[in-house]
């Protein structure tokens, strides 16, 4: 099997969308937690768009990625998902930190927050139908 290495184009391409975090040894795409949830939330909708329709709605340029990569991705998001639920995304583990932080040196990006509460809310009420 070929690995398939991104080009440092494509990384920039793919660094600029708010999902993704960051893309390892070239070939790694790191998500965000809430694209994960929402891909799963959207596949619960509406079962009837693609890994691809789905992903170009969250601005991925689809073609630099392999055209069963966001097929494969969402479906383990979703098996990961039934099997085990949000808890699976977000462990309730919390982090030790020494090092006090100011309420002004934690950035939170209003964006994301908005999408993180209503794929919580939707998904619990896909959960309760």
């Amino acid at each position: 099997m070929k690995i398939r290495y991104y080009t440092d184009e494509e990384i920039k391409i793919l660094s600029k969308n708010i999902f993704v975090n960051k893309i390892n040894y070239k070939r790694v795409i790191e998500y965000d937690v809430v694209f994960k949830l929402w891909c799963v939330m959207m596949k619960l909708d509406m079962p009837e768009l693609t890994g691809k329709q789905i992903f170009k709605r969250a601005g991925f340029d689809v073609s630099i990625l392999h055209n069963d990569l966001p097929h494969r991705r969402i479906n383990s998001w979703l098996a990961n998902y039934k099997k085990y639920g949000i808890k699976y995304f977000v462990p309730n583990i919390k982090n030790y930190c020494s090092i006090v932080q100011k309420k002004e040196e934690i950035k939170t990006d209003e964006f994301k927050q908005k999408i993180w509460k209503n794929v919580i809310k939707r998904l619990k009420e896909i959960e309760n139908e």
